[in-house]
């Protein structure tokens, strides 16, 4: 192993879990809430649909942070890729 490879893989491990965390606030704050309320207050007519409801967004929120993982994952390598070019 060189030198610094456990920082390497520590820094890459948090920008996937920045890139999680981020995205799946981003979704959840901006578009998962407002529909949720909106939809709990005008559609749903039982404890079902709002069951219902829940179970996607759940799926909606797990979907975005995976894929703000794979963000943050590809942010590091870039930003890796750039700084071993300047070199």
């Amino acid at each position: 192993m060189t030198p610094g490879y456990h920082s390497k893989i520590l820094l890459r491990f948090i920008g996937i879990a920045l890139g999680g965390l981020a995205l799946g606030f981003v979704v959840t704050k901006g578009l998962i809430a407002p529909i949720g309320h909106w939809y709990e207050m005008n559609r749903a007519q039982s404890e079902s649909d709002l069951t219902r409801a829940f179970a996607i967004a759940l799926a909606i929120q797990v979907l975005c942070v995976v894929a703000g993982g794979w963000l943050g994952n590809r942010l590091f390598c870039r930003w890796r890729q750039k700084r071993l070019d300047r070199r």
